[in-house]
């Protein structure tokens, strides 16, 4: 089952803020984050304990530089490298480790944040 509302961002490499519905069951959320990244195996960096960002394993290699994605990780410190690829923005993690969505405050934070970079 899918959420109504909007609760994870795309940032794509050309510069598109896309919002993604995410399904509510952990292994149907990771087959979506897969499609939408366009990747097998993913990376996360975990921006604060409650912003995760997601991104192509091989990406460095597959994919070009994605400019929105970079500049928003160096926002948080994250400041050593260029992220490549699609990338996409959720929750952090439960004390299980599941990824969680953005919380609607924070999704409506986080996308007019992302619209004036």
């Amino acid at each position: 089952m899918y959420q109504t509302t909007p609760n994870a961002i795309l940032l794509t490499s050309d510069g598109h803020i896309v919002p993604i519905n995410l399904p509510e069951a952990a292994q149907d959320r990771q087959t979506v984050m897969r499609s939408v990244i366009r990747c097998s195996t993913y990376d996360c960096v975990a921006l604060t304990s409650n912003l995760d960002m997601w991104l192509d394993d091989e990406g460095l290699y597959r994919h070009p530089v994605n400019p929105l994605a970079t500049t928003l990780a160096r926002r948080f410190g994250f400041d050593w490298q260029d992220y490549h690829g699609p990338v996409l923005i959720t929750g952090g993690a439960d004390q299980e480790g599941t990824t969680l969505p953005l919380h609607e405050d924070r999704f409506a934070t986080l996308l007019t944040s992302l619209q004036s970079l």
